[in-house]
């Protein structure tokens, strides 16, 4: 039994000890410098200017568009609420005489605004309906894949995350 157990650890360790030659080498990648050439997140700052539909109730902003987007990018736009400070839409605003809401649309190159509510927004002053600060922020859907996007209610966030800064956002006008 013992020279069995030994003839069995030797063969054992002369069979783990053995290499078959190397296979054959993997493909080679797509041409292309490293990285260089991937699509980048972009941040857009606009002025929106809504106008009345009064039949439906609702405030509608021009279209904003971008070129070179995809199906399965991200959209996200913020609302400026205070001077330099924006936050995620939709953004629901509540004055004396109701609620309403800031929303935004998009398909796969445009993004347009609303503001809706549940009372008569024709009251809505200039101030909420012309020149509202904006910004859209448009992450390739390359970067989506695994990405959390719980933390992108606050836009120093998103930049943070997305590796941007203040310089980086580019004006539309």
């Amino acid at each position: 039994m013992k020279k069995l157990l030994t003839i069995c650890s030797i063969l054992l360790l002369f069979l783990t000890a053995c290499e078959g030659p190397a296979g054959p080498p993997g493909f080679d990648g797509l041409d292309g410098q490293d990285g260089q050439d991937a699509p980048l997140p972009s941040v857009f700052e606009e002025s929106a200017t809504f106008n009345y539909d009064a039949p439906n109730n609702v405030w509608i902003s021009q279209v904003f568009s971008f070129n070179g987007t995809i199906d399965g990018d991200v959209f996200l736009t913020y609302l400026e609420i205070s001077p330099g400070i924006f936050t995620l839409m939709p953004v629901s605003i509540f004055d004396e005489f109701g609620e309403y809401q800031y929303v935004f649309d998009h398909d796969i190159n445009t993004v347009q605004l609303q503001i809706i509510g549940d009372s008569d927004l024709s009251t809505l002053d200039d101030e909420s309906t012309t020149n509202v600060p904006i910004r859209i922020a448009i992450i390739p859907a390359d970067l989506v894949r695994g990405a959390s996007f719980e933390n992108y209610e606050d836009f120093d966030t998103l930049l943070f995350n997305l590796d941007l800064d203040e310089g980086d956002i580019q004006f539309l006008n």
